[in-house]
């Protein structure tokens, strides 16, 4: 018998929203000054979400563009290589001669299961180490660009969405089956 990958529905749907929020979040940095609070391309794409969330991480807003700092749009082409491993797993599963129990039960054998895996746990490896490079920058520099919050909204918005992000890929890579 050969060694076969049964991914779980939750990770398959989590691959598949990780690439058009990536891609956004991508966009509204590779896009600056346009997308910006109170700039031409803010309101009608990327309002709301981008204000709340340039006011919690000022590098994400006015004072990163105005400084030059390149980390956070490096670090966001990194966020889309990760998406686009994820969705060359779904591709694998997809196209993979899986079982006859459809896409959601899918279980992929041998090699094209061997490359599913490799495909995943590249992912979650690029997704930890990214969010830690996030995470020890604004650390490191003595919370230069958070600094300025009250301590309720940076952990419910700038500590919880790294948390979702590092426990959503942590808990897909240790109870992989």
């Amino acid at each position: 018998m050969s060694w076969t990958h049964t991914p779980r529905p939750a990770i398959l749907l989590w691959c598949l929203w990780v690439f058009p929020f990536t891609l956004w979040d991508t966009l509204y940095l590779a896009l600056r000054p346009h997308s910006l609070p109170s700039h031409e391309w803010h309101t009608p794409y990327f309002s709301r979400t981008f204000t709340v969330w340039a006011s919690i991480d000022r590098m994400y807003g006015q004072q990163g563009y105005d400084e030059k700092e390149g980390f956070v749009l490096a670090q966001s082409v990194t966020n889309m290589l990760e998406a686009t491993l994820c969705l060359a797993y779904v591709w694998v599963i997809w196209t993979g001669k899986g079982s006859a129990t459809g896409f959601w039960r899918a279980k992929v054998k041998g090699e094209t299961g061997a490359r599913a895996v490799l495909l995943g746990l590249s992912a979650g490896y690029v997704t930890a180490v990214k969010t830690a490079l996030y995470i020890f920058r604004e650390v490191f520099s003595d919370f230069k660009y958070t600094g300025h919050n009250e301590w309720r909204p940076f952990l419910v918005t700038w500590c919880g969405m790294k948390c979702v992000f590092c426990l959503s890929e942590g808990v897909a890579e240790v109870t992989d089956e």
